[in-house]
């Protein structure tokens, strides 16, 4: 808007210069001012002209221009947004198979053992977990590990003199990250002596 605001301005400034000049002539010419004078005003009158067009001309470029890149801001926005909702659909319909065996299982839970049930959910875990291998999710390894704040989120401190400063004892939520980004860091203990 402001672009727009600094062109009409500029143009205006140009169209007032252009009227003043063409006031000018007119005093020359009614002070009786001689023909040499006038054909030099005809010349300056024809470069006004000339640079008026030019300025006009760079005026609508720079309009097209804006209208373009305003377009081009637009469609990579509604780009974005349909590779978005692409990328959300294959995930979920990775995932719909997995919905599908926690179905059966509650459905077959109440006729069947524990142990029976403990199977399928173990089974229905080791599928969901492929699907997210799948996609790209990998869990962070924590455990015997240095901390890296990066990766871990220290939530409590513990004594442990068998193991160095630094080190992860234990891990109270796993973390993720997807193709190297950390989307959720592991919540730990980590040793301070």
């Amino acid at each position: 808007m402001s672009e727009n605001k600094e062109a009409n301005s500029c143009e205006q400034e140009l169209v007032l210069d252009a009227e003043e000049k063409e006031a000018a002539v007119d005093g020359a010419e009614a002070a009786g001012a001689g023909a040499a004078s006038e054909t030099e005003v005809e010349r300056l009158l024809a470069l006004v002209e000339e640079k008026n067009q030019l300025v006009n001309e760079q005026i609508d470029r720079f309009k097209r221009l804006q209208a373009d890149f305003e377009n081009f801001k637009r469609r990579t926005r509604q780009e974005k947004e349909e590779l978005s909702n692409i990328v959300a659909q294959n995930i979920l319909v990775e995932i719909l198979p997995v919905i599908d065996n926690f179905e059966r299982a509650l459905q077959s839970a109440a006729a069947q053992d524990a142990a029976s049930v403990l199977a399928g959910v173990q089974m229905i875990y080791r599928q969901f977990a492929g699907v997210m291998d799948k996609v790209g999710l990998t869990a962070i390894e924590a455990v015997g590990k240095p901390f890296d704040p990066q990766q871990h989120e220290a939530v409590m401190r513990v004594e442990d003199p068998e193991q160095p400063d630094g080190t992860i004892a234990e891990e109270l939520q796993k973390g993720y990250s997807v193709r190297g980004k950390v989307i959720r860091p592991s919540m730990v203990k980590v040793v301070s002596n």
